[in-house]
């Protein structure tokens, strides 16, 4: 498995080359950036010269996040709006193949009291279906993520999502701290087995309801990664946690200390 950061560990006023030099510097093995309304602006020239820099520190750019699925919903009860989110998944995978990403991360749905389970379902399905043939164009796995949207909370309608599209452009973007609150996460990577195409990384104390820095929740991490052994999965491990408000660069610091215990984990 691979060392990776998401771009969030580091100050929001941090530009792109410098999370790619710190990245570099402290010893991820590759870095995930975040899209947003002014990052998807981003010129295919300069998208190149992201792709560029992060190639000559040894960086690979394996994914794409964004925070953006919040505001536009794929299963919103307003069609314009998804139509919005659909435009993200597009843009964001012409994004990803500019930098040669292979995985953009999709939150299927975020569910609200005056739409049914049903139709949530059904919207969301509707949505992804538009944007797989760009996928498909660009070579992008859309990875579907477990977050904290009142929807797919249970692995096995988690996996029937995904395999109702009957593509392989459509994955599983696995979150072990999303899903520590709510079941087994060694549980849920046996159940998706080879759907997962990328993982997060985050702690969590399930007494508290908090995230935690890696190691300070109460993660199994030896059982977890014995499930991901046990599946054959050989990407990414992509750390998603906050930077310190005392100084930009510790967060990652620790967190790539600790992936490296939890990689050794037996």
């Amino acid at each position: 498995m691979k060392k990776g950061v998401n771009a969030w560990i580091y100050p929001s006023n941090f530009r792109i080359e410098q999370i790619l030099e710190a990245s570099a510097q402290i010893g991820f093995e590759g870095v995930e950036l975040n899209l947003d309304e002014e990052t998807l602006k981003i010129s295919k020239t300069e998208r190149r010269a992201i792709a560029e820099k992060a190639a000559s520190l040894g960086l690979e750019l394996p994914s794409l996040c964004s925070g953006l699925f919040w505001k536009y919903n794929l299963a919103s009860p307003d069609q314009k709006i998804r139509a919005e989110g659909v435009g993200i998944i597009k843009k964001g995978c012409e994004f990803a193949a500019d930098i040669g990403a292979s995985v953009l991360l999709v939150v299927p749905a975020v569910a609200v009291s005056e739409v049914t389970y049903q139709q949530t379902w059904e919207w969301s399905r509707q949505s992804i279906e538009k944007a797989i043939p760009t996928a498909e164009a660009c070579s992008v796995t859309l990875g579907i993520e477990n977050v904290w949207n009142r929807f797919l909370y249970s692995p096995l309608e988690f996996k029937r999502f995904i395999e109702e599209f009957g593509n392989p452009t459509v994955k599983a973007y696995f979150d072990i701290g999303n899903m520590h609150f709510l079941s087994f996460s060694e549980q849920w990577i046996r159940h998706l087995k080879d759907l997962i195409v990328c993982v997060h990384v985050k702690d969590f104390h399930r007494p508290t309801m908090q995230f935690k820095p890696l190691l300070e929740g109460d993660i199994p991490w030896p059982k977890v990664m014995e499930a991901l052994r046990e599946t054959g999965y050989n990407g990414f491990m992509n750390i998603e946690l906050p930077p310190y408000p005392s100084h930009p660069l510790k967060s990652a610091m620790d967190s790539k200390t600790a992936l490296d215990l939890i990689l050794s984990m037996k």
